[in-house]
């Protein structure tokens, strides 16, 4: 699956060294998506969700989609979006912008 994916794109995801992005990141190059059912019984995270936002907050698009878990009910699966729309992880750490007591 790496093949899918350029150099820099590639370069940006292995820079990234917290423990739930990368298992998340790490997971999704491997099989190429990772379900909200993964998430939780390989990986033991009770919030699936909070994974996937830890990847996004990194600047790494996701796609989120629905798909049929084991159990018959609908459950979130995970892919990588266009390497094309990355977000700069500098632009948004700067934190809570203060609004002027003007507005």
């Amino acid at each position: 699956m790496n093949n899918d994916y350029s150099e820099e794109f590639l370069a940006l995801l292995n820079s990234i060294k917290a423990k739930r992005p990368r298992t998340v990141i790490s997971h999704i190059l491997e099989h190429g998506h990772i379900t909200s059912q993964d998430l939780k019984d390989l990986y033991g995270y009770n919030h699936p969700p909070r994974a996937a936002r830890d990847v996004r907050e990194q600047g790494i698009p996701l796609i989120t989609y629905r798909i049929e878990g084991t159990e018959g009910r609908k459950i979130a699966a995970y892919k990588f979006g266009n390497p094309n729309d990355v977000v700069s992880a500098v632009s948004k750490s700067a934190g809570r912008t203060v609004l002027s007591k003007v507005l």
